[in-house]
């Protein structure tokens, strides 16, 4: 049962939210008043945004590149707030290592995945190549090809969001703590997980590295999801 167990920490922990809810179902976690505490002064800490990122000249996203990383505040009806951290590590060969960190009021959780995109248009050309994750307790977990094995298919899945199709897509703006971003790429998705189904609007733009993503929302519940910082070097490994 620990493979069971591992894909759900990461699957949940890489979502970032365009997937989050859909896998976000079990028992909820216990709160830990600290981490708690932490979540309340940074959403407190948030100011409405500033600056204001011209309409995109291209539709296509940003290549990766170590240094890069973006962060994601996420809000689920009326539940407490939580925040994903992405960072591009390193490369390795056509590979790179990606950071995902799930901050939430029960804790903090860090994986990092060695991962290839391919072009980036067909998620089938996306492969998993190894895994490292660390749980609230600190205990780290490795696996690579061929544990990783049955698992490919389901994480190639979570990580279809990275693949960016915006060609021809329709075009708005959308603010966010993170600033105003003139002329995205507007989608709206039927995304289907275990059996799970739920529909997005979601916004983007070539200007935020790793995903593109600035603002995503469920259509058919609520929750909503906000780009908070981002930048283009930065990034540190933890594991």
């Amino acid at each position: 049962m620990r493979g069971v167990g591992f894909v759900s920490n990461w699957v949940r922990a890489m979502l970032a939210g365009v997937l989050a809810l859909i896998i976000g179902v079990g028992c909820a976690p216990s709160i830990d008043s600290a981490a708690k505490a932490d979540m309340g002064a940074r959403v407190a800490g948030i100011r409405p945004p500033t600056a204001t990122v011209p309409a995109p000249e291209t539709f296509v996203a940003m290549s990766l590149a170590p240094g890069q990383w973006i962060q994601y505040r996420m809000v689920k009806d009326k539940g407490q707030p939580s925040f994903d951290t992405y960072e591009v590590l390193s490369a390795e060969a056509d590979a790179f290592w990606i950071k995902a960190v799930r901050e939430t009021s029960s804790g903090r959780v860090v994986s990092q995945m060695l991962v290839a995109l391919g072009d980036r248009k067909d998620p089938a050309q996306i492969e998993i190549r190894a895994i490292k994750e660390e749980d609230s307790e600190g205990r780290l977990s490795e696996f690579r090809q061929p544990m990783i094995g049955s698992m490919q298919l389901l994480l190639r899945e979570a990580l279809a969001w990275m693949v960016v199709p915006w060609e021809g897509l329709p075009q708005e703006s959308a603010s966010v703590p993170a600033g105003r971003f003139v002329g995205c790429f507007r989608v709206r998705s039927h995304a289907e997980w275990a059996g799970v189904h739920g529909v997005w609007d979601s916004w983007w733009h070539p200007a935020v590295p790793i995903s593109g993503m600035v603002r995503s929302l469920r259509v058919d519940e609520p929750f909503t999801m906000e780009l908070v910082g981002y930048g283009l070097t930065g990034a540190v490994s933890e594991l």
